[in-house]
């Protein structure tokens, strides 16, 4: 079941990852630090949940805040969105600030897919998509409407 008003987030000492869905058939995953193999794959087990519903929906992947990933991580997302890609009916990816994706990356993940530098252009598109979605990432931290996954090491 989607659930648009619940966040999750994933955390190491590195970095985190929020997610969940921002609308009905639009999930949303925002990345920050430093993105470990541990936390990646964790992700992706959380992604690969999802798709076993089902229902195609949209995703945006909000990368502008990561400083690094691990190549493992990398590797179990795009396991994930090669298992189930009838699924992923749009991805949209914010790039990190100092940072490129990959040509390989953007080859094993299919089209259509779509990268932007540009955070208004992202937010527009999400926007467009999940009108709810300014309500849903507004949630602070401490808000019942966010749940927290630490991960220990």
């Amino acid at each position: 079941m989607q659930h648009p008003e619940l966040l999750e987030m994933l955390a190491d000492a590195g970095g985190s990852v929020s997610f969940g869905w921002a609308d009905p058939g639009v999930f949303y995953a925002r990345f920050s630090h430093t993105l470990s193999a541990r936390t990646g794959k964790a992700f992706a087990a959380r992604l690969n949940s999802t798709a076993r519903i089902g229902k195609r929906f949209k995703y945006f992947a909000d990368a502008y805040a990561l400083e690094s990933y691990d190549l493992l991580a990398r590797s179990a997302f795009v396991r994930v969105v090669n298992e189930h890609r009838r699924l992923f009916e749009q991805i949209h990816i914010l790039a990190w600030q100092d940072g490129e994706v990959s040509p390989a990356l953007l080859s094993a993940l299919g089209q259509p897919v779509s990268v932007t530098h540009d955070p208004i252009e992202f937010e527009a598109r999400l926007l467009g998509a999940a009108p709810r979605a300014r309500t849903v990432l507004a949630a602070k931290p401490d808000s019942p409407h966010r749940t927290r996954w630490p991960l220990r090491r």
